[in-house]
């Protein structure tokens, strides 16, 4: 299942690769103006995750990324982690400095391409 569409100012696509795999991929810039593009069907799709689902948010073509981006990705860690889910993260790399700057890339599993995320299996 693959759906496309423009949310909160992002072009969003998300694709279902198995029961326990789904993949949201993001393009544009993310700020306070458009996080809530990433946010919602992000956490939506990390809410749907079965138990021990992942979620890989596809961040290879974000050409900006604020701390109101980074606090969408800790949001669905979290909700993933509650069911034992995890999220994988795709970095562009204004993705991944920020990632780093405030220590995130010790919480979350970033990848350099999907590929990559999604050849790693099981949780991490």
């Amino acid at each position: 299942m693959t759906s496309t569409g423009r949310t909160g100012g992002l072009d969003t696509t998300t694709r279902r690769i198995a029961d326990d795999l789904v993949v949201l991929t993001v393009r544009g810039e993310i700020d306070i103006a458009t996080a809530e593009g990433l946010r919602t069907p992000l956490v939506a799709l990390a809410g749907e995750s079965p138990c021990g689902g992942v979620v890989v948010a596809d961040l290879g073509e974000v050409g900006f990324f604020s701390s109101a981006g980074i606090e969408a990705l800790l949001v669905a860690h979290e909700k993933l982690s509650h069911s034992d889910g995890l999220l994988r993260v795709v970095t562009a790399p204004v993705v991944r400095r920020a990632l780093v700057a405030v220590g995130l890339h010790r919480a979350l599993e970033l990848h350099d391409s999907l590929d990559t995320a999604l050849a790693t299996r099981g949780s991490g």
